[in-house]
């Protein structure tokens, strides 16, 4: 009798534990689905990049010298590989290239001189003009920011200028190179279609 007295505390004890393993088995089975169905659901981190290949930049690609097309503005002599631009002040059409070789003018799309056309307004401004340097201007200045003098308009400046005969320019002969990025022009071009620097003549 007094060993069935002394068994039975032990035996609950004994159900007690591993009651409560059982219980805390459970808890951390539930702990485990719920952190796994988290992760599934949270948006996967970027990959870090370090600083030293941030700071590494590709090579430099060769750029492709370009060709102008209409307008006789005379320019780069390779093939063109970019879409047409054109100078609001010449109209001239340009492939490959940033500014007008004309009047040193950044070139814009087609499609801003076409779509003011159709929109029943004159289209861009054909701008200012240094009698002086001959660089094209937007609207708004009153002197040549390269040498002071005094803008007059495209038409102004068109009808004053003294008509050069063709045949002192030709075309398609490289005569002119720029003396920043060393791109070679015939004799029609001024100034570099890619950085809009002036033109020196081959010696």
């Amino acid at each position: 009798m007094v060993a069935l007295a002394t068994a039975e505390p032990l035996l609950v004890a004994v159900i007690g534990l591993l009651s409560a393993v059982i219980v805390g088995l459970g808890a951390m089975a539930i702990m485990l689905r719920r952190r796994a169905a988290r992760e599934q659901l949270a948006p996967v981190p970027a990959p870090r990049v370090s600083a030293l290949a941030l700071q590494a930049s590709p090579p430099p690609r060769p750029r492709a010298r370009p060709v102008v097309r209409g307008g006789g503005g005379g320019g780069g002599l390779a093939v063109a590989t970019s879409t047409a631009m054109v100078c609001p002040t010449c109209r001239t059409e340009y492939h490959g290239m940033t500014y007008c070789t004309r009047d040193a003018r950044r070139l814009v799309p087609p499609e801003d001189m076409l779509g003011a056309a159709l929109r029943g307004s004159s289209g861009r401004s054909a701008g200012l003009v240094c009698m002086a340097c001959r660089r094209a201007y937007e609207p708004g200045l009153r002197s040549c920011p390269h040498d002071g003098n005094e803008l007059v308009p495209f038409p102004v400046y068109s009808a004053t200028r003294p008509r050069r005969a063709r045949t002192s320019e030709p075309a398609n002969v490289i005569a002119r190179i720029c003396g920043v990025c060393a791109s070679k022009y015939d004799l029609n071009a001024r100034f570099c279609g890619h950085d809009g620097g002036e033109l020196v003549v081959i010696n």
